[in-house]
């Protein structure tokens, strides 16, 4: 085999395979990338990866406990406890192409994407856009401001606050929809020091309550 050969990485093209989490009376609306590789899935639902710290991060919030961590029971247990608080959940991508079977935003690729204003249309009571990742071009906060692009539009520019999240607005329709985005609760900023849980629980907690 030549020195020079290296393996031919491989894309496949993957619909996400939810549907948007949304329902009357909604006031936040949490906007994610997408979904991990199905076989890091524990179940089939948003931030349902084996590392993801997305729902312990959420219960020590709102001071809960969720009974289930595997199969629809699970599902059915985050869907209600969501519509119970306002909070609807979505991700950038609604087709991409994935790169060798890898699950970090930069190994996702646009095909196409969330419509985010018919949502806001779709539920006026939507208040606050949460952002779980912010990579450049690639997170979900790079896609939103590709998104606002296809719609001959510009995302404003976001502040970076003491407590490291960023906040802005934009007007939609006579309305101010907030944004935040906190840190992604991705195990890998931990790993590297960027952050603690107990900072992500701090910052999910001013996001969302």
């Amino acid at each position: 085999m030549p020195n020079n050969w290296r393996k031919q990485d491989v894309y496949h093209v993957e619909k996400h395979p939810f549907e948007p989490l949304t329902f009357p009376g909604i006031k936040f609306l949490i906007i994610g990338t997408f979904p991990t590789y199905k076989d890091n899935l524990k179940y089939n639902f948003f931030y349902s990866g084996k590392e993801n710290l997305f729902w312990e991060i959420i219960e020590d919030v709102f001071k809960h406990s969720f009974h289930f961590q595997s199969n629809q029971d699970a599902v059915n247990e985050r869907r209600e406890f969501l519509m119970a608080n306002g909070i609807g959940m979505t991700d950038m991508h609604q087709m991409c192409y994935r790169k060798n079977k890898l699950s970090t935003d930069e190994n996702l690729f646009p095909i196409i994407l969330t419509d985010i204003f018919s949502l806001l249309e779709q539920h006026l009571t939507i208040e606050r856009l949460i952002l779980t990742s912010r990579t450049e071009v690639f997170g979900a906060l790079g896609l939103l401001h590709t998104y606002f692009l296809h719609q001959h539009d510009k995302l404003p520019s976001l502040t970076r606050r003491q407590d490291k999240i960023l906040e802005g607005q934009f007007s939609f329709k006579n309305r101010t929809i907030k944004i935040y985005v906190p840190y992604s609760p991705s195990p890998r900023l931990i790993t590297d020091k960027r952050t603690s849980k107990q900072e992500l629980v701090e910052m999910y907690k001013i996001c969302i309550k």
